[in-house]
């Protein structure tokens, strides 16, 4: 049986020198990828990790509106701030492990417009339910710690 809400995303990356300056490409846009200076990249644009917080930050950002839309809610502005710890031991052969999980997610979003902190923190859970990147971090067995607040 065919599910016709699956849909495919790609992306194509091109790496023209160790470890940096991937890019990566679609029809319609490019993504630079670099590491620091400091870990021999020239900075010309965001990490691979930077990129994943970055996804996260605009899946619960998209979302919010998209739910907000539905419970009739009238936001005018959501900030958002994420950090997340990362397991780097395996990743630079510090390790056996090979599990190079994310351990913590701390999502802080404050939300501004004509809403109580009761509608808000009812859009905070139904976005984090719905955010497909949230989903991936949490089924990893990553702690989450999602905070929403009414400015």
């Amino acid at each position: 049986m065919e599910n016709s809400h699956i849909e495919t995303f790609k992306a194509a990356a091109q790496g023209n020198g160790w470890p940096t300056k991937v890019e990566i490409t679609n029809t319609e846009w490019t993504l630079k990828l670099d590491e620091p200076v400091e870990d021999g990249g020239s900075n010309t644009g965001p990490n691979p990790m930077q990129y994943f917080i970055a996804s996260l930050a605009g899946c619960q950002n998209e979302q919010s509106q998209v739910v907000a839309e539905e419970l009739s809610l009238n936001i005018t502005q959501v900030d958002i701030n994420v950090e997340i710890d990362l397991d780097l031991s395996g990743f630079m052969g510090m390790s056996d492990n090979s599990n190079h999980s994310f351990k913590n997610v701390r999502l802080n979003a404050v939300v501004s417009g004509e809403v109580t902190e009761e509608q808000v923190k009812i859009l905070g859970q139904k976005v984090d339910d719905r955010c497909p990147i949230l989903a991936l971090l949490r089924n990893s067995g990553c702690e989450i710690n999602s905070n929403w607040t009414k400015k």
